[in-house]
Parts: C-alpha cells; sequence; structure tokens
C-alpha cells in the first residue's frame, strides 16, 4: 500500500484546499461579472399579446344585398362577415367600392352600393337613410330592443321595466325617446345612436 507520511498529508490536503478555494474565487468572479453586465445590458420583456375585442357590435346593413337588416356580431368583426351574415351582394352590388377588411363598429350603417352609384368618401360606408321601420318602445319584445345598437338584453330589460312601471304608476308608456335617459346606463351618446331606430 502506499502511505504518505504527516507533512505530505498535510501538504496534499492544503494542495486540496487551494485547488477547491481557487474553483470557488473563480465561479464567484464570473457570477460577479454576468450580474454586472445583466445590469449594464436591458433585459427584452416582450409586451403581452393584442387580446381580441371583448363585447358584440350592431350593424346596419342595406343596400345592394340579399337580406338587408339589422344583425349583431362579436366585437372584431370585419364588413366581409356583414356582407355574409346579410346574405351576400347582390349580383349589382359595386364590392370595389368597400373595404371588406375593415372592422365593423358599434351603430354603424353599412350601404353596399350597386354599380353606377356614387362611391364612398375612403372609409367603408355611404351615408344611407335611417331605416325604414323603427321600434316601438312601447310595445317592443325583448329580443327586438336587444337586436337595437349598444342595448343588449340587459339594457333590453331595463328598457320593459321602465316601461311597465310607467303603465303602472302613470298609466302610459314611453312618451319621449327622451326618456331613454332616465334609465341607468344609456347616456347620451347611447341615445343619440338610438335615435333612427326607436319612437316612443
Amino acid at each position: 500500500m502506499f502511505y504518505l507520511s504527516r507533512s505530505e498529508q498535510i501538504a496534499l490536503f492544503v494542495l486540496i484546499a487551494l485547488v477547491l478555494g481557487g474553483a470557488g474565487l473563480l465561479t464567484y468572479a464570473r457570477g460577479q461579472h454576468a450580474a454586472q453586465r445583466g445590469a449594464e445590458e436591458p433585459l427584452f420583456v416582450p409586451g403581452p399579446a393584442e387580446s381580441p375585442p371583448a363585447g358584440e357590435v350592431a350593424v346596419h346593413v342595406l343596400g345592394a344585398v340579399v337580406r338587408p337588416g339589422l344583425y349583431r356580431f362579436p366585437a372584431g368583426s370585419r364588413i366581409a362577415d356583414a356582407l355574409d351574415r346579410a346574405g351576400g351582394p347582390t349580383s349589382q352590388a359595386d364590392l370595389a367600392a368597400l373595404n371588406l377588411a375593415a372592422r365593423l363598429q358599434d351603430g354603424e350603417q353599412i350601404m353596399v352600393p350597386a354599380q353606377g352609384q356614387p362611391r364612398p368618401a375612403p372609409g367603408h360606408a355611404l351615408p344611407g337613410p335611417a331605416p325604414q321601420r323603427r321600434i316601438s318602445l312601447n310595445t317592443a319584445s325583448a329580443a327586438e330592443l336587444d337586436s337595437l345598437p349598444g342595448i343588449g338584453p340587459v339594457y333590453a330589460q331595463r328598457i320593459i321595466a321602465y316601461r311597465e312601471q310607467k303603465m303602472r304608476q302613470e298609466g302610459h308608456g314611453f312618451q319621449s325617446v327622451d326618456e331613454l335617459l332616465d334609465i341607468p346606463g344609456i347616456g347620451p351618446k347611447r341615445l343619440a345612436a338610438l335615435r333612427d331606430y326607436v319612437v316612443p
């Protein structure tokens, strides 16, 4: 067997301690250098991905489409989706006048011009007449009210509750469209979007 004298054992222990100590110092120095470099070089933190819009929009589609009318869509839908819901364009439709990729806006009116009619200004809608049939606030069902721009099922129920309360307390329902302002959550902006669609 191989034996070491006491002095040789001490020398070996000192050598091992020096090697381990040097390795520890080297590791520490590298860590400090990396930390300093990290402090000088800002980390790239990717921003949050754009979340899809939430909610619904109501859009009035008219002109050269198969089924003109008022339709509801998930927020973020495109004009092409509105045309599909309205049965598609007629053979006379001038689709080059529209930006089919544009996003729909709540309360918007999409006029699909026929060939030979004036084209809209840059954008995607032509100003059109107000809807021919307006919904009566005093007789409309919850589904009809729900179809109005910016209303939905919650406000539809509030309108009906207000109408019924008026009938019980005063013997009549709505006498003016402006009375919608008495309903919680319906302000001037929402009222303005409804004026062309409702009557008392």
